[in-house]
């Protein structure tokens, strides 16, 4: 059978009603769109499906907390829904953690196009433009494992390009390349998946393995342009992927080296220079950055490192536009920490008593267990989960303990006079 070139639309990951966090103190037009940034974010997905006039749509999972969700996410979708159903566009939806379909409520039932696809088998189905298929589905809503199971593709008898809808992780976690070669040995053209908020894909142009990621980073561990996928499908099985972003505020990181022969203005005025390019390059949506600056002991020793950051990121929040529809906000700024001196640890003072100390604490093989130092009567599950640490938490914890007993103690002082 000869093949016919089609274009889908790929997202997920909507989460309608978790407004984006961890941004301190925003300025009040960013404040109200940190709530309503993954609606904005998802009507972008909807109005990218409609302006390229895509045969279909496949949403992989947590468009919508149904355990409790809002009358305004539920109207959403269901009036965006409609909107595509109007205009001939089907929707598969292989529903994840947050939306089970046995969840959606019955008073509101879904347009006949939008397909939730079952969670207890995988569920095969044919696309068809007309009278006449152009593609196979393939999908299986969440099933409560951690990866997804849709069975295997040996054979591909009508010739039609086969398209997988799942929401799941590959495999374990530090497997995803030997998983993802595992799957690019069936016969699928193309994996849509769902499940981790940042986009990544794995494969080759015949057969892509593609996570869409959410269409709206919620923190600073999510930066990055975020969006959906248009998917062009050729004639000939030949696929092309294009990236629409649809995020409403972006969380960039931004690392940049401070110049040994920098003064403390001029790098101010390198800061503001770099916001400027920053905010430009965001296309009218507002920036949320986080600077993390490396070098510049001139400008600080060890012990003023934390204080000059402070100092930047003030200066940053009040020298930096950051009203109107869009701006930029300094989230934070990070400066890197060298070692401690080593004549400090050899101090016979306070400070080089402290120091020896962590110093010690440091270097046993076992973890700290600080819960044994909380009253009983206060032990709760998760008051004790804060201070329990894996090794890497531990270091950083002492380190900046380190850092703050230094300060405490003159190290500054030192530092100023030379000592």
């Amino acid at each position: 059978m000869s093949g016919q070139a089609f274009r889908f639309l790929h997202a997920g990951g909507f989460a309608l009603d978790e407004p984006l966090a961890g941004v301190a103190d925003p300025p009040e037009t960013l404040a109200e769109l940190l709530v309503d940034a993954p609606y904005r974010a998802a009507q972008r997905v909807f109005d990218a499906a409609l302006e390229e006039r895509v045969d279909f749509l496949v949403l992989c999972g947590d468009l919508i907390d149904l355990k409790r969700p809002s009358p305004r996410a539920l109207a959403f979708l269901l009036d965006h829904f409609e909107q595509l159903d109007r205009q001939g566009i089907a929707v598969y939806w292989a529903a994840g953690r947050l939306d089970p379909p046995q969840d959606w409520p019955p008073a509101a039932p879904l347009p006949r196009r939008v397909r939730v696809l079952n969670t207890t088998a995988p569920e095969e189905l044919s696309h068809f433009r007309g009278s006449r298929p152009v593609a196979n589905l393939v999908g299986r809503s969440w099933h409560g494992t951690a990866t997804f199971q849709v069975g295997t593709f040996p054979g591909d008898a009508d010739g039609l390009p086969t398209i997988v809808a799942a929401y799941g992780q590959l495999g374990p976690e530090g497997t995803d390349d030997q998983h993802a070669a595992a799957l690019r040995q069936q016969m699928v053209d193309f994996w849509a998946l769902g499940g981790q908020p940042q986009r990544q894909t794995f494969g080759t142009t015949d057969r892509l393995i593609h996570y869409a990621g959410s269409p709206q980073g919620r923190s600073a561990e999510e930066p990055g342009p975020h969006g959906c996928t248009l998917v062009h499908v050729a004639a000939d099985r030949a696929l092309r992927m294009q990236f629409l972003p649809t995020d409403a505020v972006r969380f960039h990181q931004e690392s940049m080296p401070i110049d040994d022969e920098a003064t403390l203005d001029g790098l101010r005025r390198t800061l503001v220079e770099r916001a400027k390019q920053l905010t430009a390059e965001a296309e009218s949506r507002w920036l949320v950055v986080s600077w993390k600056l490396r070098g510049g002991q001139h400008l600080a020793g060890p012990a003023g490192r934390r204080d000059l950051a402070a100092e930047l990121h003030d200066w940053l929040r009040t020298s930096v536009p950051a009203g109107g529809k869009a701006g930029l906000w300094t989230q934070s700024v990070e400066l890197d920490q060298p070692e401690l001196p080593a004549e400090w640890y050899a101090e016979d003072s306070m400070l080089g008593d402290f120091l020896r100390s962590l110093q010690e604490l440091s270097s046993q093989e076992t973890a700290l267990d600080l819960g044994q130092y909380i009253p009983p009567p206060l032990r709760t599950a998760a008051l004790a989960a804060l201070v329990h640490w894996n090794r890497d938490e531990q270091a950083v914890v002492l380190g900046e303990a380190a850092l703050t007993g230094a300060q405490l103690l003159g190290a500054a002082d030192r530092s100023a006079a030379g000592n």
